[in-house]
């Protein structure tokens, strides 16, 4: 009989795993698209040298080469513009599988990438511990990549295996998250009680907006009168900055109070029109 717990997880690796690489500016959040590898940093694949042993001077055909290259870009542009690559990344081409051995993060890294890009199409799938993580198809040309914390992956493996002799261009390194400040006094405030109103919420997002404003940024005009704000900006390390001091956990709890119903597309759930009289424990 099967587990539907460990499907769901499943279902969750899958999508970790199978992220094509977007640009990200301007940068856009609308958290009702939940996050993502976006978002916030949830998961940094790590390790500094798995291998330096494996590098394009150990196998210098060109496309070796040309992968060694490209890594620190790689690896720098598949997540937040305002990372930083620390150390020297892998770039790698090969087939079947290659295994990722995770050692300490250097000084000041706290994110550990891998990228695939694959060159044939086939099965990929990312297996930590023993266990699988993440499998889905890779088309050629498409990106499959995740991310780790330092403090979950340092010292660990990581084996990413494709079926029929895929063929793929593998690069993998470190890199370094400038400071986000904690949750501001006015934010903890609203938190106190558990329950965010509506009230709570739009005064936090008028606090993001200034915030926004004192360093040089700004959102434009933002309807309030839907159910979740949309916004945009050109600076993503002043957006996620402010996101942090005045309204993540805010927003991250009105939206938690309104999730969407059964059926629902969670991806243009919350644009509707807000309708304080169905919602009177949340409206005032």
């Amino acid at each position: 009989m099967s587990n539907p717990t460990k499907a769901n997880d499943r279902d969750a690796a899958v999508r970790a795993l199978l992220v094509d690489t977007v640009a990200q500016t301007p940068r856009r959040r609308r958290r009702w698209r939940l996050p993502t590898i976006a978002g916030a940093v949830v998961c940094v694949l790590g390790g500094a040298a798995a291998g330096g042993a494996i590098t394009a001077a150990a196998n210098p055909d060109p496309a070796a080469i040309a992968a060694q290259n490209r890594a620190a870009i790689v690896i720098g542009g598949a997540g937040s513009p305002y990372q930083e690559v620390v150390g020297t990344p892998v770039g790698r081409v090969g087939s079947a599988e290659e295994t990722i051995t995770v050692g300490r993060a250097p000084s000041g890294a706290d994110t550990f990438r891998w990228v695939a890009t694959c060159r044939t199409s086939g099965t990929l799938s990312e297996w930590r511990s023993g266990k699988v993580w993440g499998t889905g198809p890779c088309e050629a040309g498409s990106t499959a990549s995740n991310t780790y914390s330092a403090k979950e992956i340092a010292g660990r493996q990581i084996r990413i295996a494709a079926d029929r002799d895929l063929g793929w261009t593998l690069s993998y390194g470190w890199l370094r998250t400038p400071p986000m400040p904690e949750a501001s006094a006015a934010q903890d405030e609203a938190m106190d009680d558990g329950i965010v109103t509506r009230s709570e919420y739009l005064a936090a997002f008028d606090r993001f907006q200034g915030c926004m404003t004192a360093r040089g940024e700004s959102l434009g005009r933002i309807p309030t009168s839907s159910l979740f704000v949309a916004y945009a900006a050109s600076d993503a390390y002043a957006l996620d900055w402010c996101i942090a001091s005045e309204f993540d956990a805010v927003d991250a709890t009105w939206q938690g109070e309104h999730p969407a119903p059964p059926g629902a597309d969670e991806g243009t759930w919350g644009s509707q029109q807000y309708d304080p009289a169905a919602d009177p424990r949340y409206a005032r």
